[in-house]
């Protein structure tokens, strides 16, 4: 089941998606930027409201490097989720064997895609609530990062 889109990211990417230098590539981008905020927070959506049918079943070329890096993101954010204390080597491991899977196009298993498209959900629920839509990617890269930087996308 690689990658489900969340609902909300096809409208609020739709504007700033396409073939051309002032926008963004892919889908694949819009969800990436959604999922940092959720992996950020630590906070999933439990319940996404996400499309039938997977919208990529690996990582788009300019991601293809970054499956250890997305991974790692995945890892750090299920410990801090599950308040698994940073010294318990043993639940860091067994959470790590639950949710990578080294053969996988993805690195990940089908738990930790899963979880991937929930933490994605969130972070389009985040930038619905918080940003307003935009029609340029220069005008949406620097609102996202300002809200980033003002602690905006934190959620305590």
């Amino acid at each position: 089941m690689p990658f489900r889109l969340p609902k909300k990211c096809r409208t609020y990417f739709s504007d700033i998606t396409g073939r051309d230098e002032t926008k963004l590539d892919t889908l694949f981008d819009g969800f990436y930027l959604s999922a940092l905020i959720g992996l950020g927070q630590g906070k999933l959506n439990p319940t996404p409201d996400l499309e039938a049918t997977a919208f990529v079943d690996n990582y788009p070329s300019d991601y293809a490097e970054s499956g250890d890096y997305i991974a790692g993101l995945l890892i750090a954010a299920e410990i801090k989720r599950k308040h698994i204390p940073e010294n318990d080597a043993n639940a860091i491991e067994k959470l790590m064997t639950k949710l990578v899977e080294s053969q996988s196009r993805t690195r990940l298993s089908a738990e930790g895609e899963s979880l991937l498209c929930q933490y994605a959900a969130r972070g389009i629920d985040v930038m619905y609530e918080k940003m307003a839509g935009h029609t340029s990617l220069e005008e949406f890269f620097i609102d996202y990062f300002d809200c980033f930087a003002q602690g905006v996308f934190t959620d305590n």
